[in-house]
């Protein structure tokens, strides 16, 4: 169960470092209309999106029932995931973040943020990619199923973090939030790509290492 929770937490943690939908979301209550309804509406659709991920996941990880045993699916699936997680980390390193403007949060309709929410978390791909790897693996542990979905329910909030810490927070200790989150957002910013660069650079080479174990 360690050796599962140490691939799989890190991937959790790294998914929840996305700095535009965390700036979205400050931008959303830093707002004087509805700002927590809309945040929370931006939240929902980013666990919506989360939980999807999470089920593909971890049916793609039942290749591997027992976490040993290897097909040639799953070997397929790990050189494709280590692929594009490697590709991931290396565009950490050569692009940079796209910043918000001010003009992407003035319209206060409730369903236009929970779709905002679905199609931002859906194309931001970094994340996507770490969390259906961490649901894979969850999937493939030789663990109990209500361990698996207690572990999937984590991933899918440590997904949907960058939204929902900010508008706990503001509920939390409103007078402070913003200002608050806005530094720490400019902290991701600047370094959250080294940590993610890692972590792709890391899990994409032990997946390349797992599916080509079966060929060789």
């Amino acid at each position: 169960m360690f050796s599962l929770l140490a691939k799989v937490i890190p991937l959790d943690i790294a998914s929840a470092l996305s700095p535009v939908i965390f700036a979205l979301a400050l931008l959303l209550l830093g707002s004087k209309k509805s700002p927590k309804l809309r945040a929370f509406s931006l939240f929902l659709g980013i666990v919506v999106v989360g939980i999807i991920i999470a089920i593909v996941g971890y049916f793609l990880g039942q290749n591997v029932p027992d976490g040993s045993k290897q097909t040639l699916v799953s070997a397929v699936v790990d050189l494709a995931f280590g692929a594009i997680l490697i590709f991931f980390g290396i565009k950490q390193i050569v692009t940079h973040e796209r910043k918000l403007k001010k003009t992407e949060n003035e319209s206060s309709q409730l369903t236009k943020w929970f779709f905002v929410g679905l199609l931002g978390s859906a194309t931001n791909f970094d994340a996507v990619f770490l969390i259906l790897t961490a649901a894979k693996e969850t999937g493939s542990a030789g663990v109990g199923e209500m361990l698996k979905i207690v572990l999937l329910l984590i991933s899918v909030l440590f997904f949907a973090a960058p939204a929902g810490l900010p508008l706990l927070f503001y509920i939390i200790m409103p007078e402070v939030a913003v200002k608050f989150l806005t530094l720490a957002n400019a902290f991701v910013f600047k370094y959250s790509k080294y940590f993610l660069f890692a972590m792709f650079m890391v899990f994409g080479l032990i997946l390349l290492y797992r599916g080509l174990r079966f060929f060789v």
